[in-house]
């Protein structure tokens, strides 16, 4: 569940994305700020099913498995992303958790005296028309991860993923030392865009990978 709004943890929470996820913050570093922008870049087919598709394309190689065996890595992925994703996107709806961007231009409702209002502040990503809580991007990362993790019998292989943005980011390429660190690069990338709170990403990192790799 989400910390309540007159917690400490939920002020923390606060106060760390107003921080490092506003618009016009000298938080995040650079490379924070690219991270955001890339995560949030396109969409499905060549953002964060891209990427992780990157990744089993990767492994066919590395494992030198046949077609079935590629096309069943493939679908297990794939699977994972979808159904984990769902968790999250119906959890909004339940706690109907605001973003940060109201969450700190409205502070003076919250009944939390570790907070305060910002009325301009305004987040690095475009706020999606939805709930924060829990973590779409999160739960797409740690889903993914999974299978992976499950398959090799370890979360510790090299990887990367490359990136063709249409606002002008072309080919640039992330390495990550495990299948993990690539998701919780995609889980922080929402902070560091100032549209999702840390304890976002903690539910989806905790549920989400539950049920990933339950085919494999």
């Amino acid at each position: 569940r989400p910390p309540a709004l007159n917690s400490q943890e939920y002020a923390d929470a606060v106060n760390e994305i107003k921080a490092i996820g506003a618009f016009n913050s000298a938080l995040p570093t650079d490379e924070q700020a690219l991270s955001a922008r890339l995560w949030a870049s396109v969409g499905y087919k060549t953002n964060w099913g891209g990427a992780w598709n990157q990744v089993a394309r990767f492994m066919t190689l590395r494992n030198n498995l046949s077609l079935i065996e590629s096309a069943r890595l493939f679908a297990l992925v794939n699977v994972a992303m979808q159904d984990g994703v769902q968790t999250p996107q119906a959890s909004k709806f339940v706690y109907q958790v605001w973003r940060p961007v109201t969450a700190i231009q409205r502070a003076g409702e919250d009944m939390n005296a570790g907070t305060e209002a910002d009325p301009a502040w305004m987040p690095l990503l475009t706020t999606p028309p939805y709930p924060s809580y829990s973590g779409n991007m999160a739960c797409i990362g740690a889903s993914a991860a999974r299978p992976f993790q499950l398959y090799s019998g370890t979360h510790d292989i090299l990887v990367s993923a490359q990136w063709d943005t249409p606002d002008g980011i072309n080919s640039v390429v992330r390495s990550f030392p495990g299948f993990w660190q690539m998701a919780e690069h995609q889980a922080a990338s929402r902070e560091y865009g100032g549209i999702h709170f840390h304890f976002d990403t903690l539910a989806s990192q905790e549920a989400c990978p539950k049920g990933a790799g339950h085919r494999v």
